[in-house]
């Protein structure tokens, strides 16, 4: 006879087995037995007891062969097991041993078997042992339920007269003999239906009246208060799980997690002139249109500067003339020099505008590079605007605020559930709330909004959505929900402590056999008469990203680059001319590329130069005009042609073709003046006063 291992000997529980009288049970035979589970087979006291054997095809029903479907029975009938004496095999053995699930903990009668110890394997009858044994997590017992509110289609009552559906709560709210329906209270019903008498039942009744007082913002909050008062052990419907609730009562497992949504107005769409304006002003922010700006106008204004030749012109050819003692000294024009601004930036900007700079091919050193930086910072920003464009030209933008973001930003105010106060403002701070304490759940929000108190709310999603008379107060009030998310809480039944995990149990062991929220959620469909919904996905503003400073920080940098540098090298020029030593910054015409070995500067072509005779005859007359008068004869004599200081000994001639076009230039220059000798310049003519134009160039 197998008595199992020794280190884990079977051991006998006759005796444990005689003493629950609560359990008894007649044999066949006769005689006394025990039932192992409630409306189970009845049993012997020595089932299991004393030696390993197939105890579960000597006495269970279910492995007897001419019941089994089909002859088949259980693969755990065949394996034999008994009962041990747990702490020997603990601390003698390494063989598997389990407590009998026929007995709950709270009932202390401690029973363990093996397998092992009888060489065999627990694992078949593990595998059907909950839905045999079932389970004893709350021992049979029978709960009290109350019902907050009224919250179609998820619980309600109905009239007993007519049967039309109440939608709120009178005086047959207080009526316990009217039955209570819903989504919520079909739920609990399979609940207690898969629990297999573990809940006996559950009884629906209402909140306390007292409780309303004591919570007059939620008749939610109010019916967990119940629970904490211990008028009952469970609340039934969509609660939130809040640090406030959990002070009162324990939760069971969440159900579903909540979603509480911004419900706005519907917004409507922006078509005015003033928009479509905006709408060309969108691709670039603020900031960046503000520098674009500026850079025009730093370049507008250094252009000017860096074309500006007046004083190191007259200083350099002042030395050469010798005049530098006889002439006063000259002021600049301030309107003159606002002006030249002006136009140069009208030009800057036309430049911008037709995404290309003017090239000059007599411009100065600095001023080239200053437009190459611009020529740069163009590119970039023309391309990334006209690629924007396009988008902003067609984007349809809405007129209200549909984000919580773009609510906290504008400063409105929302109303929201005094129930998630706490939530709500931990991960609001910075929102301007408005919680009614008075009012009733979102019935009354929606009254706060109708009177001015908040210009949108944030609503429960899991409270609302099958509510089709709340819904249909959205759409009177024509409002939509959002999917802008304000906060997320679970939702789950609160209830008292010592149940709270025999009932989420039951609730877990509901999924794994498909009783779902969802399932009872299904049985209740719903239509509006509006579309309540509004998704971001309609509203096409946030869609496209502005172009930023940021991003436009390689070019600005370029065109900053080039700043510095052409001021940089437009000083060193100054400083050259001021001494008078040749500057290789200035105009591309002054440049000297050949010397003599006594150090004069000479121009390698009289072609070039004379090209240079005839252009300054040209700018000579947009410039300065000066005129003259001397025996009622007025000559207008150019004073780039006189600071050249051009004389035949200074002329390095190629050929006799230019040497006679030399003698006959410089005939008709001596001419046109009273008298030009080498180093010094006079004039028998009394001056007027000088009118002088200046054009970008100047």
């Amino acid at each position: 006879m197998a008595i199992g291992r020794k280190e884990c000997p079977c051991t006998n529980v006759t005796g444990t087995f005689a003493s629950l009288s609560d359990r008894h049970c007649d044999l066949p035979s006769g005689e006394n037995g025990i039932r192992l589970t409630l409306g189970g087979s009845c049993v012997p006291f020595s089932y299991g007891s004393s030696q390993c054997l197939l105890h579960d095809l000597l006495y269970d029903p279910r492995c007897n062969v001419d019941d089994a479907d089909e002859g088949i029975i259980e693969a755990y009938c065949v394996r034999p097991f008994c009962y041990v004496d747990v702490a020997t095999c603990k601390r003698e053995s390494y063989e598997r041993v389990y407590r009998s699930s026929y007995f709950p903990f709270e009932s202390e009668v401690d029973i363990f078997y093996s397998y092992s110890t009888c060489n065999s394997s627990a694992d078949d009858w593990l595998a059907v042992e909950e839905d045999i044994v079932g389970s004893r997590a709350l021992g049979g017992i029978s709960i009290d339920a109350n019902v907050p509110y009224y919250v179609l289609p998820m619980m309600y009552k109905r009239d007993p007269s007519s049967g039309e559906i109440i939608s709120a709560p009178d005086s047959e709210y207080y009526d316990d003999n009217i039955p209570y329906e819903g989504v919520y209270i079909n739920y609990v019903k399979m609940i207690e239906e898969i629990s297999k008498g573990d809940i006996q039942n559950i009884t629906l009744t209402h909140r306390s009246k007292v409780s309303s007082r004591v919570h007059p913002g939620s008749s939610f909050t109010a019916a967990v208060q119940d629970i904490k008062d211990g008028l009952v052990d469970l609340s039934i419907g969509p609660f939130w799980i809040t640090g406030q609730r959990l002070k009162m009562a324990s939760f069971t497992l969440p159900l579903v997690y909540d979603k509480t949504f911004l419900v706005i107005p519907r917004p409507g769409t922006n078509d005015t002139y003033n928009d479509q304006i905006k709408k060309v002003l969108a691709p670039l922010s603020g900031g960046l249109w503000g520098i674009l700006f500026a850079i025009i106008l730093v370049a507008a204004l250094l252009s000017v500067w860096f074309s500006d030749r007046s004083e190191s012109t007259m200083n350099q050819n002042d030395r050469r003339m010798g005049l530098q003692r006889n002439i006063p000294k000259k002021k600049r024009r301030k309107i003159a020099y606002a002006r030249l601004a002006l136009d140069s930036f009208l030009q800057k900007g036309s430049f911008f505008f037709s995404a290309g700079v003017d090239q000059d091919e007599n411009a100065s050193l600095p001023n080239k590079l200053l437009l190459f930086g611009f020529g740069f910072f163009i590119l970039i920003a023309v391309s990334a605007y006209v690629a924007n464009l396009a988008a902003f030209l067609t984007l349809s933008t809405t007129e209200s605020v549909n984000t919580m973001n773009g609510a906290v930003a504008a400063g409105m105010t929302i109303c929201a559930h005094p129930a998630l106060k706490a939530e709500l403002e931990v991960a609001w701070p910075d929102a301007k709330f408005y919680f009614n304490e008075q009012a009733m759940d979102f019935a009354g929000m929606l009254e706060d909004l109708d009177a001015g108190k908040c210009r949108v709310m944030a609503v429960g999603y899991e409270d609302t959505s099958m509510d089709t008379a709340y819904l249909e107060k959205l759409c009177e009030r024509d409002l939509v929900y959002t999917d802008s998310l304000v906060v997320e809480v679970p939702i789950a039944f609160p209830i008292r402590a010592n149940l709270a995990a025999g009932f989420s149990y039951w609730m877990y062991q509901g999924e794994r056999l498909g009783v779902l929220l969802q399932t009872a959620k299904d049985e209740f469909p719903q239509e509006t008469t509006c579309n309540i919904y509004f998704s971001q996905g309609d509203s096409e503003t946030s869609d496209y990203a502005k172009i930023s400073v940021k991003n436009m920080f390689l070019p600005i940098m370029f065109f900053v680059a080039c700043t510095v540098l052409a001021v940089i090298l437009q000083i060193i020029h100054l400083i050259q001319v001021k001494r008078g030593v040749g500057s290789l910054v200035g105009r591309r015409s002054t440049l000297t590329l050949v010397t003599d070995s006594r150090g004069t500067n000479r121009k390698t072509s009289w072609s070039k130069r004379r090209s240079w005779l005839e252009k300054n005859d040209s700018d000579s007359k947009e410039d300065e005009e000066e005129n003259f008068n001397d025996d009622g004869l007025q000559q207008i004599i150019s004073t780039r042609s006189i600071m050249t200081g051009i004389l035949p000994s200074e002329i390095d001639l190629e050929s006799k073709e230019e040497e006679d076009f030399i003698d006959d230039e410089l005939h008709q220059r001596i001419n046109s003046t009273k008298s030009i000798t080498k180093g010094s310049l006079q004039l028998d003519v009394e001056p007027r006063p000088r009118t002088v134009t200046f054009n970008d160039d100047s």
